[in-house]
């Protein structure tokens, strides 16, 4: 995959640039930067901090195959294994966001136009400290000077490996092991359940207790140990 980087100071959305510059037929691996988003974005509508000192970057494919919903996981292998790559201990919390000590420092969000062909792979990655107005739950790589552009070639190097043979699933037996769920009690929808492990589809198992129950999508708390 050929890298073609578009860099801006400021975007409302790194997404809706890079969805609508596939529209318009930009080809696979271009790649939108912005320094700031003023409405970034995840996964159900939730806003997603965006400040400037971040990493927000989208990157416009092609898929040559048809399910499209592997690429968020590969995402978070190729960004867990890049931080990894600079020193980082990172895990992965179902489906699409990368944790550091407790914290969340990347977030991933894939959106697609299957008819069209195209698909936008969206990370953001909290690089340094996000300031004073980011959630708590908001964490952070570096306590100063970020090389924002060698952590985001990383990322794509990463991504890149896996992308070319991304539907034999051969990286997620690494996601699995990077599941920061694993032994723990998790909350979904309200409910709390007992993990139980990751499908070949990447469907969450769990365990109510008398049952073991799937989830294709949701919202997952951890419980504190």
């Amino acid at each position: 995959m050929i890298i073609t980087k578009k860099h801006y100071k400021e975007l409302i959305s790194t997404n809706d640039t890079a969805k609508e510059t596939a529209e318009n037929g930009a080809p696979e691996g271009t790649l939108v930067v912005a320094d700031h988003q003023s409405g970034g974005r995840g996964r159900a509508g939730h806003t997603f901090y965006s400040p400037k000192g971040g990493i927000y970057m989208s990157l416009i494919l092609r898929p040559r195959f048809s399910d499209f919903t592997l690429i968020t996981p590969a995402a978070a292998v190729a960004v867990c294994r890049a931080l990894e790559s600079l020193g980082f201990d990172c895990g992965i919390k179902w489906v699409n966001d990368i944790y550091k000590n407790g914290k969340k420092v990347c977030g991933i969000l894939t959106e697609s136009n299957i008819n069209s062909g195209w698909a936008v792979l969206g990370i953001g990655i909290n690089t340094v400290c996000p300031g004073k107005d980011a959630p708590d739950i908001a964490g952070w790589l570096y306590d100063s000077d970020a090389d924002n552009g060698l952590v985001t070639d990383k990322v794509i190097e990463e991504f890149t490996k896996i992308y070319d043979s991304l539907p034999d699933k051969s990286f997620i037996s690494y996601y699995r092991e990077k599941s920061i769920l694993k032994g723990r009690k998790l909350l979904i929808d309200g409910a709390e359940y007992d993990y139980k492990g990751i499908n070949d589809d990447f469907s969450l198992v769990v365990s109510d207790g008398e049952k073991e129950v799937k989830f294709i999508c949701g919202e997952v708390s951890v419980k504190p140990l």
